[in-house]
């Protein structure tokens, strides 16, 4: 049995150190995105609708229409009408680890108009050389800030455009990877940031046909002039698709719109973007649809007690099937200051399915609450007992086993979505709220509570999980609570906590295989001096009842 243990631990670290050394390939895809609901006038009618400024277009010196449906670059020759036309495209929640290697990368757009391969548009690519680039609203983009003003970086890719272009047809740049690598090279990128891309035309002289492609924009509209259906279409946006390689992935999303709805709210017609993705119960009762916060745990009034359960839908999940989680967790923004005595017991999982849907009427109804939905075996209790400031950050505990249990499933494919229920339990009559309040997609900073009257995209709910894949992913993940060692990082001291008193062997090894440190116990936990240890990554290796237990540690 000694000797099988040491082949084990030999082959793992094998396995181990081939992931570190042979990371696998990663992707994202993220379209133009929604910055918010705008009004306009148009031929003297006001017209209402969801738009964004992370797509804009420049004429020469000029800024073009903030709001149209197309988006033009490279060059119109026409002898008594010639422009250069330079479209600006901002991206937003790019989540790429710093110094990860960019292994390709190009943007996607969909035609406006049909063009002959005789418009040649010659259009030179750059992104922003900025750690996080603004988005192209008014403070940003006007007479006097173009696009053509914004720092560029180094790296640029030159896209002649000599093909034709078919009505509604996709087509795609060059690899732009040279430009991604530069801006999530600087010192100050962060995961999440944003980056813009330019594509400028340039001066081709007179020509009797438009050297320039039009291509979709976020406001796209499937004009029937042109044999369209008069809808807006999302899935023609641009999309920036960036294959990348790093040991360890990150997926983060915020909740995401679901469209815009009217309402009557005393008696006044309110139209806004909204999100289903979000939704809230109160005992066995569907609470209000598009409230500006979500509420979870207890209200302990004696004359009025409620159990208070939320939902929060995550789409577009790019985790693959079989990634190990290694550490998952929702963040929130308060929507009301709370004491610590406000204690909040709240149980999360995730729904037990391969994609969940969203809480719209015909899935979340008096009849479908988010109480009767499967749920993953794997849960987490949140005891909130902490004071909550007004319109601050909170985290849930680590919610990887429950994210695993969902992604393990045999129907679950990356880009599917993942639902957690956060349910509050009785916790008995009480002078305070035992529940915490925190900011929906609909949020709105109320003037009566000192805020601005705005919506806060910023403090929506956000998912986050960090996986690896590849051959670590064989290994079954070590049970939540079955082994703890800390600090990780280590230095000097490293603490190894297991489940249960009971006899144990615990063992560092290195990345051969090779036995570091070995020690004995019946302890639950157990102190282990690494002092004189070389700085490296080992692998705390414990065996205790049959049971096997495995831990990546860092010591410094």
């Amino acid at each position: 049995m000694k000797n099988f243990l040491r082949f084990s631990s030999l082959t793992f670290a094998f396995v181990f150190l081939c992931n570190l050394a042979f990371s696998q390939n990663s992707k994202i895809e993220v379209y133009i995105q929604s910055t918010g609901v705008v009004t306009i006038e148009d031929d003297g009618e006001m017209l209402t609708f969801d738009a964004s400024t992370d797509d804009a277009e420049q004429e020469n010196d000029a800024v073009d229409t903030p709001f149209d449906d197309d988006i033009d670059a490279g060059w119109e020759g026409a002898p008594e009408d010639q422009n250069i036309l330079t479209a600006g495209l901002r991206f937003r929640d790019i989540y790429i680890p710093k110094g990860a290697t960019i292994d390709s990368a190009f943007i996607i757009v969909n035609s406006h108009e049909g063009k002959d391969a005789e418009d040649v548009a010659k259009i030179t690519i750059n992104a922003e050389a900025a750690d996080s680039a603004y988005t192209f609203d008014e403070a940003n983009f006007n007479d006097t800030k173009l696009l053509t003003d914004r720092p560029m970086t180094s790296a640029s890719v030159l896209w002649t455009v000599d093909e034709p272009w078919e009505l509604w047809g996709y087509y795609s740049t060059p690899d732009i990877k040279d430009l991604v690598q530069e801006v999530v090279d600087r010192g100050g990128w962060k995961m999440g940031n944003a980056i813009a891309f330019y594509l400028q035309g340039e001066d081709q002289g007179p020509s009797d046909v438009d050297n320039a492609r039009e291509f979709e924009a976020y406001e796209n509209i499937a004009d029937p002039a042109d044999g369209g259906d008069g809808q807006n279409h999302p899935e023609r946006r641009p999309k920036l698709v960036v294959y990348y390689t790093a040991d360890t992935y990150t997926y983060a999303s915020y909740i995401q719109s679901t469209g815009v709805v009217t309402i009557e709210d005393d008696g006044e017609m309110l139209t806004f973007d909204a999100s289903t993705d979000d939704a809230e119960q109160e005992n066995d009762a569907v609470d209000t649809p598009f409230d500006d916060d979500i509420d979870a745990g207890w209200e302990g009034a004696p004359e009025d007690q409620n159990t208070l359960t939320a939902g929060l839908r995550f789409r577009n999940v790019t985790v693959p099937q079989g990634a190990m989680i290694e550490s998952a967790y929702i963040i929130v923004n308060s929507h009301e200051g709370k004491d610590a005595e406000d204690i909040a017991k709240i149980t999360i999982t995730a729904e037990a399915t391969d994609s969940a849907y969203t809480f719209d009427e015909a899935n979340f109804n008096d009849t479908y609450l988010l109480t009767d939905r499967p749920m993953t075996s794997a849960s987490v209790l949140w005891t909130v007992d902490e004071p909550w400031g007004l319109w601050e950050f909170y985290q849930t505990p680590d919610l990887a086993d429950v994210v695993q249990e969902v992604v393990d499933r045999s129907g679950w494919k990356s880009g599917n979505a993942i639902a957690f229920i956060l349910a509050g339990e009785d916790q008995g009559p009480s002078d305070v709220d035992n529940a915490r309040e925190f900011e929906a997609y609909e949020n709105i900073a109320d003037p009566a509570d000192g805020g601005d009257g705005q919506n806060h995209p910023e403090r929506r709910a956000q998912l986050f999980i960090h996986y690896k894949v590849g051959p670590t992913s064989i290994f079954t993940r070590t049970p939540a609570g079955t082994l703890r060692a800390y600090p990780n990082p280590a230095k000097d001291q490293l603490t190894v906590e297991l489940k249960k008193d009971a006899a144990a062997t615990i063992e560092l090894l290195d990345i051969t295989g090779k036995v570091v440190l070995s020690q004995n116990t019946n302890n639950r936990i157990s102190t282990l001096n690494i002092s004189n240890v070389a700085k490296g990554i080992y692998i705390i290796k414990a065996v205790q009842e049959s049971q096997t237990l495995l831990q990546k540690m860092i010591i410094e």
